[in-house]
C-alpha cells in the first residue's frame, strides 16, 4: 500500500521537505495521527471508539517482533528503525485521541486543550528533537504545534496565529496549511496557499 495515500496533500508536502533521514518516521507519525482521527470521527458509540483506540495502544505497547503483521500501518511502524522515541510518541497520540473522544465533541472541553498539547509534543516536538540543528526553544515548538493541532480539528484559526520556526520548514508548512479559518473566503485561502508556496521555496 502506498503510504502517501494516507496523508493529506499538505502533509505530503511537509514530508517532502523533511530531512531525508527523518521522512519515514515523520510520515508515520502523521499517518498514525490520521488513523486515530478517523476512529474518533466515525459515527459510533464512544465505547466502541475507545475499544479501537485501546487495541492500538496494546499493539504499540508490545515488542515489535511479536506485533501482528496483517495490519499494514502497524507493520510499517514496526519496521521503522531510524527514529528514537517513536513508540513513545505513538502512545502519546493514542492518549490524545482518547481525550478527544472523551470530550464528546465539546471544543471548549479542557480535554481538547490537553489533547492538542499532547499531539503537538508527539509530532512537532519529536520532529524538532530529531532535527538536531533546530535552534528553536521547546516552548516555541509547542506553541506552533498547538496551533497546528487546533487547526487540524477544525477549530477556527488565523494565519496570524502561525509562528514560523527557523530551520523547521516541514512544521511550518503544516502550520500554514491548517491555520485557515473554516469560514475563510477564496481570497483568504489563496493567500495562505501563496504563503505556503513562498515558504517552501525560500524558507521565509
Amino acid at each position: 500500500m502506498d503510504a502517501k495515500r494516507n496523508l493529506s496533500p499538505p502533509q505530503r508536502l511537509a514530508v517532502a521537505y523533511a530531512q531525508r533521514d527523518l521522512r519515514e518516521a515523520f510520515s508515520l507519525l502523521l499517518e498514525f495521527d490520521n488513523r486515530l482521527m478517523a476512529i474518533a470521527a466515525k459515527g459510533q458509540e464512544s465505547l466502541i471508539k475507545q475499544l479501537r483506540l485501546a487495541w492500538w495502544r496494546e499493539q504499540i505497547g508490545r515488542h515489535r517482533d511479536v506485533r501482528p503483521t496483517g495490519e499494514p500501518l502497524l507493520a510499517r511502524l514496526s519496521a521503522c528503525e531510524n527514529a528514537e522515541g517513536l513508540d513513545s510518541a505513538l502512545q502519546s497520540l493514542v492518549d490524545a485521541w482518547e481525550r478527544i473522544v472523551s470530550a464528546e465533541g465539546d471544543p471548549a472541553s479542557p480535554e481538547i486543550a490537553a489533547a492538542n498539547q499532547t499531539r503537538a509534543d508527539a509530532i512537532f516536538g519529536n520532529y524538532a528533537h530529531w532535527a538536531t540543528d533546530s535552534c528553536n526553544s521547546p516552548e516555541a515548538v509547542r506553541v506552533a504545534g498547538e496551533c497546528w493541532a487546533r487547526g487540524s480539528l477544525g477549530l477556527l484559526m488565523s494565519d496570524n496565529d502561525a509562528k514560523l520556526l527557523p530551520g523547521l520548514k516541514p512544521l511550518n508548512l503544516l502550520q500554514l496549511a491548517y491555520t485557515v479559518d473554516g469560514n475563510a473566503n477564496g481570497l483568504a485561502r489563496f493567500r495562505i496557499f501563496l504563503r505556503m508556496s513562498w515558504h517552501g521555496l525560500t524558507g521565509m
